[in-house]
């Protein structure tokens, strides 16, 4: 309040200054005339009039002090004896009044600067101030906008981590520390934080019929470090069951040591339900395909069977009678033949059995035997290693059975099929070794469309439902195996080759296990 009333002060006018110097001039001398004659000194009080003066009211005001309290103390000396300046130097002498002029006015700029440098120190720390101030109020600014952005990218994140249901989770494999995003919560059945993130309770939510097979895959890819991927089910606490689909990373130090793993775990319920619906759909098409081939099948040996017995009704020897009846078992055979073959296709779903690859192939064509009549379709059969094997002949015979349909499909007007087996590596790992079944034939070929589509679920280019190749390439896969396919539509040329390789698997009192991760023995290749 002081302050601001002596800033107020100094903005007034000059002459208002320096009648304020002119008071404290009489001031300073009334106190001098006060004192008793013998401690009079009124110069040396003058001064410090002169510098509140300047320090209060400016450097005009400090100069007129000085010019009114010399001028006074000079004509009191002179005509007065109530003030004694000093006994040496005789009333009146200009010079000490010059002096002391001199003096005070010099003290006076000393005392201005010292109040203009005070006054801009005091300026500058309050710049300073309110650069601080501003600086930290933008800093507030600045963090209060980047928790928001954070809060907002946070909620995003959520939002697509729930729509995609998908989970996160991090581990610290030294410590064991374990950190699960809400999401990860949800797709084990539990509410968001109700219990402790560890590995023991998602280890205890797997599936009991998949918990084996993960806890092997899992200690394997920690022993080397590289990256888990497995499909397993999880059985939530409220008794349903989810398909999960589990992705891992591990962080590895200096020594190549896993320490930290990262991992997406996603629900693929949904898609699973989708694939188990697209393949029954598949299957049911299948059936109605097989239906019709085989309908088509057994009429004819049944035509001929009710034809024989017209003849064998009428026949006028007993020795023809008896040739008919021989022809009509044989009909009757291959009608009881074509029916075993259909129901293995009702078996499907059995467990693996021992076979052979050429014994399945076979099977098929013998379903499809009058089309290939028909057709004017002849068969190649290039059988150069066919080994005994386990194997899921049910899916297998699906597989063959779909690539076996497009190539008859694709030579309305007679050509040739070749089917091969032999023993081969996979093209992409040389040191995995298995069987290599190729379907080649001669019809028109496939157009780029087609052919870079073909895998795809309801793709077809014939009225189908266009989910047979896409099922073939899913028990393919699922068998751990690969599938390809080469086409021209070059005139004279023309024709599309699929091959199929099935690794094999431990082998097991001389018979190796197809859709396996080992290799058997060392074997000849092609």
């Amino acid at each position: 309040m002081l302050k601001s009333q002596l800033n107020l002060l100094q903005t007034e006018s000059p002459p208002v200054r320096w009648a304020m110097g002119l008071i404290t001039a009489l001031a300073a001398f009334g106190i001098a005339l006060l004192l008793p004659p013998s401690h009079r000194a009124p110069y040396l009080i003058a001064y410090p009039g002169v510098v509140l003066s300047a320090w209060l009211f400016g450097v005009g005001a400090g100069v007129t002090c000085a010019i009114a309290s010399g001028t006074i103390i000079e004509l009191f000396a002179h005509y007065s004896h109530l003030v004694v300046v000093h006994r040496s130097i005789p009333s009146g002498s200009p010079s000490r009044l010059i002096v002391f002029v001199i003096g005070s006015v010099t003290v006076t700029w000393l005392t201005q600067q010292v109040s203009n440098l005070r006054q801009q120190n005091a300026t500058e720390e309050l710049r300073r101030q309110l650069e601080l101030g501003a600086a930290e109020q933008r800093l507030a600014e600045e963090r209060q906008r980047a928790d928001m952005a954070l809060h907002e990218r946070e909620t995003r994140l959520q939002m697509a981590l729930r729509a995609g249901q998908i989970g996160l989770w991090d581990r610290d494999l030294e410590t064991g520390a374990l950190l699960w995003s809400d999401e990860h919560y949800r797709i084990l059945g539990l509410e968001p934080g109700s219990v402790p993130p560890s590995y023991e309770v998602m280890h205890n939510a797997i599936h009991p019929e998949d918990r084996d097979a993960m806890d092997a895959r899992y200690k394997s890819t920690l022993a080397e470090g590289k990256p888990l991927y497995s499909e397993y089910r999880v059985l939530r606490p409220d008794g349903t069951v989810a398909w999960v689909e589990a992705e891992g990373q591990y962080e590895l130090d200096a020594a190549g040591k896993p320490v930290r793993m990262l991992g997406v775990l996603t629900d693929v319920t949904r898609r699973k339900q989708a694939e188990a619906a697209l393949l029954q759909s598949e299957k049911l098409a299948i059936a109605g395909r097989l239906a019709a081939t085989v309908a088509h099948e057994i009429n004819n040996p049944l035509a001929a069977v009710a034809n024989l017995m017209y003849l064998i009704r009428h026949a006028d020897s007993l020795e023809g009678a008896r040739e008919h009846a021989d022809t009509a078992l044989k009909q009757v055979m291959r009608v009881a033949h074509i029916t075993r073959q259909t129901l293995k296709f009702h078996k499907q779903n059995e467990a693996s059995r021992i076979t052979r690859l050429s014994e399945e192939t076979e099977s098929v064509l013998s379903l499809f035997h009058g089309k290939l009549r028909q057709s004017g379709v002849t068969v190649e059969r290039r059988y150069e290693d066919d080994p005994v094997v386990e194997c899921p002949s049910g899916d297998l015979r699906q597989v063959f059975a779909n690539l076996i349909v497009n190539a008859l499909d694709a030579m309305p007007r007679g050509g040739r099929l070749t089917i091969r087996i032999r023993r081969s590596v996979n093209w992409r790992e040389r040191t995995e070794y298995g069987l290599r079944i190729t379907i080649a034939d001669t019809g028109e070929g496939m157009a780029p469309e087609a052919k870079r589509r073909i895998y795809e679920p309801f793709f077809t280019t014939k009225g189908s439902t266009g989910l047979g190749m896409w099922v073939t390439a899913q028990i393919v896969d699922r068998l751990r195996g690969s599938i390809s396919v080469w086409s021209s539509r070059l005139p004279d040329h023309s024709g599309t080759v699929f091959s199929v390789f099935l690794p094999f698997d431990r082998s097991s009192n001389g018979v190796s296990v197809l859709g396996g991760e080992q290799e058997p023995e060392a074997l000849p290749v092609s």
